[in-house]
């Protein structure tokens, strides 16, 4: 046998740091999600829309989770409404405490979320207003008019910095023109939640967005293309969830390469 070149174990030493990077990288919601049993009802809803094959997609992301004893609002809704609602619980940035912790007082910052990215929201139904209020813990709300100031953050769940954090809401958010449209009239084939909600607390509207603006909302050309989209047939959700590598195939992938890189190893 020939002995191995030192340019085959650079070689072959690359392709393992590569592989072992990804597989370090990689993150699956559900697996995240499956460790805390009061986020079962929200685990499974992003499994039957589509949402948590989305989720992992992303490099950036924050999801904000509600609990089983709250989900009652969306109880037998249409799928693409309740797709639509969760749409808006995912943040495509990153936000754990600590970083929740440095806004300003009183200041809003307005949030891109996934249901923005869809390109089928309209009326800055995919954006978010999270605010500081200084008295309590920061608030969550719709950035479409007619909204309500009513979702409060919880508490931290997890997070992998700087890719995936879970942050515990007290209900789910309130998005007037989703939840007056249409699509969000009762579905017979819509799973049903078996736990009910508590009554909610008065709500006050929501503050106008002041100040701070990262994302600009959308133009009304934008809009347009929402619309039209919006009209278009809607994709088929899948089961699964999972889009990313696991970390089998990818051990098994590191082991496929070895493999032929040994046997390529006489011919360097």
């Amino acid at each position: 046998m020939f002995p191995m070149s030192s340019q085959a174990v650079a070689f072959l030493s690359s392709i393992f740091f590569v592989l072992s990077a990804l597989a370090a990288d990689a993150f699956n919601i559900n697996k995240m999600l499956s460790a805390y049993p009061d986020f079962t009802n929200f685990n499974n809803l992003l499994i039957q829309t589509g949402i948590a094959g989305e989720i992992n997609k992303k490099h950036r992301v924050t999801v904000l989770v509600v609990a089983n004893s709250n989900m009652a609002a969306v109880n037998g809704v249409s799928k693409d409404a309740m797709k639509e609602v969760l749409g808006v619980h995912v943040i495509l940035d990153y936000y754990d405490e600590a970083k929740l912790k440095q806004l300003q007082t009183k200041q809003a910052t307005i949030l891109t979320t996934l249901y923005q990215e869809s390109g089928r929201a309209k009326n800055q139904q995919g954006f978010l207003n999270m605010t500081n209020t200084g008295n309590t813990p920061v608030v969550f709300a719709s950035a479409a008019p007619g909204s309500k100031l009513d979702c409060t953050l919880v508490k931290q769940i997890t997070a992998q910095p700087p890719k995936v954090s879970v942050l515990q809401v007290s209900n789910i958010i309130n998005i007037a023109s989703i939840s007056n449209s249409a699509s969000y009239l009762p579905d017979a084939s819509a799973p049903k939640l078996r736990k009910a909600l508590a009554p909610a607390p008065s709500r006050a509207e929501a503050p106008a967005v002041s100040q701070i603006s990262p994302t600009k909302p959308p133009s009304a050309n934008a809009n347009a293309n929402a619309n039209a989209n919006a009209n278009a047939p809607a994709p088929a959700s899948t089961s699964s969830a999972v889009s990313l590598p696991s970390r089998d195939y990818l051990a098994s992938s590191i082991l496929m390469i070895f493999s032929w890189a040994w046997l390529l190893l006489p011919m360097v």
